[in-house]
């Protein structure tokens, strides 16, 4: 089996070449991608549950258009709110560690789709399951949880720096006096949810896209 290097990388598929038009598709998913980051993380400010909402659409962006431009996303969404808002570059390792997560599972997706294809030729174009999302977010949660929890606590004291993160660090911290226990549980609560919702909405990015390009 030979890796398709332009599927891994630019989400290209066999008979797709660069094009101007495959390079307009892909900077038009990046800027619609980088928007609904910034807009989600604008939301998450003023909400009282503790979430990120600014990957709400890198899982997607992998999704269609692969590794190198869901990095590019996950890069540029925080430095656009590292500019415009108290967010810190610092995090977008964390982004960008849910761009390559999200990549795995995708690459996983279709190693098997290429297996079980070789003794089916007339297969159907591929498309990824609503299952990789799931795990593409649920990976990414455990990641982040990880990274997220190690330089909140290393860099920052454990001080998430938003309201409504607090509310929930705080209550954890007053129940158990522990700030280690405040820190990571709460921070893999906020993860798991946040990437959730993020895989959801990549799921109808990904499925509308396919669909417009199909009919077109």
């Amino acid at each position: 089996m030979t890796v398709n290097m332009n599927k891994v990388l630019f989400g290209l598929d066999d008979n797709e070449k660069f094009t101007f038009k495959t390079v307009l598709y892909t900077v038009l998913i990046l800027a619609i991608a980088i928007g609904v980051n910034y807009l989600g993380s604008k939301v998450a400010e003023h909400i009282s549950f503790p979430l990120y909402l600014d990957s709400l659409l890198t899982i997607g962006v992998v999704a269609l258009c692969g590794l190198i431009p869901g990095i590019v996303c996950a890069f540029l969404s925080n430095v656009v709110l590292s500019i415009t808002t108290h967010s810190t570059l610092l995090f977008s390792i964390c982004h960008i560690c849910t761009a390559i997560t999200a990549w795995i599972v995708f690459f996983i997706d279709d190693y098997i789709f290429t297996k079980e294809s070789e003794s089916k030729p007339d297969s159907k174009p591929h498309l990824y399951s609503i299952d990789s999302f799931l795990w593409a977010g649920f990976w990414s949660s455990i990641i982040n949880g990880i990274i997220g929890n190690a330089i909140a606590e290393l860099v920052f004291a454990a001080n998430p720096g938003r309201p409504s993160a607090n509310i929930v660090f705080q209550g954890i911290y007053v129940a158990y006096q522990n700030l280690a226990l405040a820190n990571n549980f709460g921070g893999f609560l906020e993860n798991l949810v946040d990437k959730m919702i993020s895989a959801l909405l990549s799921i109808a990015l990904y499925f509308i896209t396919k669909a417009i390009v199909k009919n077109k």
